[in-house]
């Protein structure tokens, strides 16, 4: 499997580009300038076949629909309305097949209402995720910002993030360490 991350300067952004087998890959978060992403796709022999978008961002551009004009990669998200175009939306809990790896949506709000987190399932991983791209949800050592969509919801919000980080995230019988 290739994963690499790719920073962006001067933002607490990070996007990635997973390889899911059979020369397929998808880019998480990408931002606008999409060039990066073209270049590691061609490096690594990738055909980009889908943009997963985790949440709507509010400090940068997506650069999905580039992607998707660039290489005919579809956009994936969620069900939510606050997301833009997408050519397959995922509901809480359903399943996509890309390449050899399954990917499994989780809905996620609190840091926005819409935030989702995409479980990664490679085919040899013998049914254990191997990891989750979980937007602005959760980072290392802590959580997105709870007040940023309606600062008059932050509480609110707070305890949809908490359900969700506790609900969704954290492996049953597992405290965050």
């Amino acid at each position: 499997m290739f994963f690499e991350r790719v920073k962006t300067p001067g933002l607490g952004h990070n996007a990635y580009v997973l390889g899911c087998g059979e020369g397929i890959a998808v880019v998480v978060d990408p931002r606008r300038d999409v060039a990066k992403y073209l270049q590691i796709a061609r490096d690594n022999d990738l055909s980009i076949a889908y943009c997963i978008e985790t949440h709507r961002q509010e400090d940068f551009e997506y650069g999905s629909a580039s992607l998707s004009e660039i290489t005919g990669a579809k956009i994936l998200a969620g069900t939510h309305s606050l997301f833009g175009r997408a050519d397959v939306r995922l509901g809480d809990g359903e399943e996509i097949r890309i390449g050899t790896t399954r990917l499994v949506a989780l809905a996620t709000p609190g840091h926005t209402p819409e935030s989702m987190c995409y479980a990664v399932y490679p085919e040899d991983s013998g049914g254990i995720c191997w990891g989750v791209f979980t937007g602005d949800t959760i980072f290392v050592g802590d959580t997105g910002r709870t007040d940023l969509s309606d600062p008059e919801r932050t509480a609110e919000n707070a305890g949809l993030l908490y359900d969700s980080v506790h609900q969704k995230l954290t492996p049953p019988g597992e405290a965050w360490r």
